[in-house]
């Protein structure tokens, strides 16, 4: 039977229960979902480096200029122990990282795990960087012999042996005129040589006026490399006897970057300039108060040069005026060759520290003691880090 009392009374309550309702629902359910393991959302910074980092500064140019973009912290990830020195920098291909010692033996390492997959056993110490091409690595000894290795096996293809000590890097290019792939290096006998890639023969060396200490860059069919003797050269590889030469007024221990039509380098007095290529006219430079080395080879971007010097300083140009942008102080000499990643930069100290450090700001926001000098140079690819230190340790490091 119809109550209109209870009517009256019903509908009130209901009009106040139902929202009450509606709201102790919504609470139950988000204290529901904060109980509920959330996938991580990704930073958009985990990613960088690119596939590969196959040669030393990453690129033919040797810019030291790597992909994408570092994260603003770093972690460990593991430690491969050698018996020697490492101060060549590391190369990563195929899952694989490749390292020189100076324990004469040449490492491959995998790259998730740190677990050795071989070793292959040179004549002497190793301390330049390994180069990595067509399934091979190309490595040069203190004896002075250029090795050929296997990069899946660790066996040797071939051997060059008529050199003086190979400090730095080789190259590779495949030349115009002969269309062949060529292997360029320089040696403490003062000359550039230039092999044929596959078997090694000599298909030519050119002289340079005194030792030849740093890595060699290509561009342009072009080898650029400095020497003792204080000059740079630009050798043609289809014309050698075009060859031109640019005076930095003192000895070139590193090797230039090559970018833009310019090249790059600093010398053993404590100058650092940019140069035309075409000209060889001097576009700017710059003089350190204390004529200290510089012994670290540049990196360079679309806007920026750094560079690490033997007065601590890790400096900052401006890559159109050579204007210092800003200086970043360490404890020790800075060999170590910088890298550029993104908005950081990476360098190793002979303080025995890497640190990651701001390029708009010129700020440290990572650093990581490794504990003995680390005149190595980074690679970075498929995001890890890898450097070396004096006690012979390969670090690689991944996001934190």
């Amino acid at each position: 039977m119809y109550n209109p009392l209870l009517r009256r009374t019903l509908v009130p309550l209901l009009i106040i229960a139902l929202p009450m309702a509606a709201m102790i629902a919504w609470i139950l359910y988000q204290q529901k979902a904060a109980l509920k393991p959330q996938t991580p959302t990704a930073h958009k910074d985990v990613s960088f480096g690119g596939e590969s980092w196959p040669i030393f500064r990453g690129n033919a140019q040797l810019t030291g200029l790597a992909a994408g973009n570092l994260p603003d912290k770093l972690k460990l990830a593991w430690k491969f122990q050698t018996e020697g020195e490492i101060v060549a920098a590391p190369v990563i291909a195929a899952d694989t990282a490749y390292v020189s010692s100076a324990d004469k033996h040449l490492y491959a390492i995998e790259l998730q795990t740190g677990k050795e997959k071989w070793r292959f056993e040179a004549d002497d110490e190793l301390h330049a960087s390994p180069l990595f091409s067509d399934n091979t690595i190309y490595v040069g000894s203190n004896s002075g012999t250029l090795y050929a290795v296997d990069a899946e096996t660790g066996q040797p293809k071939w051997t060059f042996k008529d050199a003086g000590e190979i400090s730095g890097s080789a190259n590779i290019v495949q030349t115009l005129a002969a269309s062949q792939t060529v292997i360029v290096f320089g040696s403490y006998d003062n000359n550039l040589y230039c092999l044929n890639a596959h078997d090694g023969t000599l298909l030519f060396k050119h002289p340079a006026g005194n030792y030849i200490n740093g890595a060699v860059a290509v561009s342009d069919n072009t080898a650029f490399f400095g020497s003792c003797d204080a000059m740079v050269y630009q050798v043609p590889l289809s014309d050698p006897n075009s060859t031109q030469t640019l005076d930095t007024g003192s000895y070139v221990a590193a090797n230039p970057a090559i970018d833009d039509n310019t090249i790059y380098v600093g010398n053993y007095e404590g100058k650092f300039l940019a140069a035309d290529i075409a000209t060889q006219k001097i576009l700017w430079s710059y003089d350190n108060e204390t004529k200290d080395a510089f012994f670290s080879s540049p990196a360079v971007n679309d806007t920026v040069v750094i560079v690490g010097c033997r007065d601590r300083k890790l400096y900052c140009f401006d890559k159109q005026t050579g204007g210092i942008r800003w200086t970043f102080s360490a404890g020790d000499n800075f060999d170590s060759s910088p890298v550029i990643c993104g908005r950081h930069v990476v360098v190793g100290n002979d303080d025995g520290r890497l640190y990651m450090v701001n390029i708009q700001t010129g700020k440290e926001v990572f650093s990581y003691t490794l504990g003995s000098p680390v005149r190595s140079s980074a690679a970075i690819a498929q995001n890890h880090v890898l450097i070396g230190d004096g006690n012979g340790i390969l670090y690689a490091f991944v996001a934190k």
